[in-house]
């Protein structure tokens, strides 16, 4: 019997998810007791050459027909799972020798417990022709400060980089170039000088803190991939939505729902996992947006919509819980009261989203929102504004309303 279920989705990742899977043999977890279920979403690519790889740990390789997304492929991966504690992990990640042990052993005294890693740099595995800019950028940092990403840069390219122009030089690639291989898979040494940090991630996570049971927006750090669960929480919830096609937010939803049947959420600060840095879909932006209107539209609530404020100022966390925590304590002191008031603030966030997917300027949200200036209904909403203002207990949410309503 399996102690520990892994499954990983993966569309068009090759050799990104052969990176992903030696990793995973160099596990200290007692692989007899790990099963990997790769779920190949119709990739075009190299990927069904896995269907052949023989690692130490019991492996199934599951091919779907036609591309499904995401939210599909870990469901198909779910009912295949053996064991009773499942780790989810993208393609491209890779994780240190210590990350099922650590993941499992937080799940050995917490049935509702939903283990994220902390630690998740960047890595550069492979130079693409189609990174971006920013990219490009970050591959040339690592090769002005790290001498072993110079010295290995100078290897694979067979150049000396003082010579060439290195920017030009990977826009003009013909073919992907291999910077780590399966031996670096082993040591983990060298991957701090092929690495970057995720600022992204690093930023939300220290806003979120380590607290995360105490806090409104502890289940916005859950991402995709990497996450683990037991199967009774995850059936609890129903799984993934497979309404969501495409890039984006299928694990927020996941993990909205996840929140809302009480599991408690924890960091695992000792892991570390590496994303390796791929080409970015050109329609990921749309498909983000068409999918977060679908998660509002799913969960009309503030402390869903209020993810879109990002859009328009730099998202201060310890701001956003305390909007609410204000607001659920004007629903619990004026049950059924300021209902205009409060709906429309969910109006106004959820036209942030809609108006970006409309290639529209993020502004005039009380207009978009059907709130104009001859309406009563404006009269009314701003009627309420003002009487809440006067208790003096809900500053922050009438500091959110006033923000939407300048736009």
């Amino acid at each position: 019997m399996f102690e520990v279920s892994i499954i990983i989705p993966s569309y068009n990742r090759y050799p990104l998810n052969l990176h992903s899977l030696h990793a995973l043999e160099n596990q200290t977890f007692d692989l007899s007791k790990m099963e990997i279920i790769f779920i190949d979403d119709a990739s075009t690519d190299n990927t069904p050459q896995l269907k052949n790889y023989n690692p130490p740990f019991r492996f199934h390789y599951v091919r779907n027909e036609t591309n499904k997304g995401l939210a599909t492929s870990r469901n198909i991966g779910f009912k295949m799972a053996q064991a009773n504690i499942i780790i989810f992990l993208d393609a491209e990640i890779i994780v240190d020798p210590d990350y099922v042990k650590n993941q499992y052993r937080f799940h050995l005294t917490n049935e509702q417990a939903v283990v994220v890693g902390r630690n998740t740099p960047k890595v550069y595995t492979y130079l693409f022709p189609e990174f971006n800019f920013a990219q490009i950028n970050e591959i040339c940092d690592l090769a002005h400060n790290s001498l072993i990403a110079k010295q290995r840069l100078n290897l694979r390219l067979r150049q000396d980089l003082t010579d060439i122009d290195l920017r030009a030089y990977i826009k003009n690639l013909k073919d992907s170039i291999q910077l780590l291989d399966q031996k670096d898979m082993k040591d983990f040494s060298q991957f701090k000088s092929f690495s970057v940090p995720n600022t992204y991630y690093q930023n939300l996570f220290e806003q979120l803190g380590d607290n995360l049971d105490k806090r409104y927006l502890s289940w916005w750090c859950l991402f995709g991939f990497n996450h683990s669960l037991k199967k009774n929480l995850f059936s609890a919830v129903g799984g993934y939505d497979e309404n969501f096609k495409g890039w984006g937010p299928e694990d927020a939803e996941f993990s909205y729902r996840l929140y809302k049947a009480g599991a408690k959420f924890i960091f695992d600060p000792h892991s570390t996992l590496y994303h390796q840095e791929h080409p970015i879909s050109a329609n990921k932006s749309q498909e983000g947006y068409k999918n977060r209107i679908l998660f509002q539209q799913k969960h009309p609530l503030i402390d869903v919509c209020i993810r879109s404020l990002k859009y328009i100022e730099r998202l201060d966390l310890q701001f956003v819980d305390m909007v609410l925590q204000d607001h659920d304590c004007l629903c619990h002191d004026f049950p059924e009261r300021f209902e205009d008031f409060k709906n429309s603030i969910v109006f106004m966030l959820q036209q942030i989203h809609i108006l970006k997917s409309q290639k529209k300027p993020v502004c005039n949200f009380l207009q978009s929102s059907g709130i104009t200036d001859d309406s009563e209904w404006k009269e009314r909403i701003f009627s309420e504004r003002n009487v809440v203002e006067t208790y003096g207990k809900y500053s922050n949410l009438v500091q959110l309303f006033d923000l939407l309503a300048s736009k």
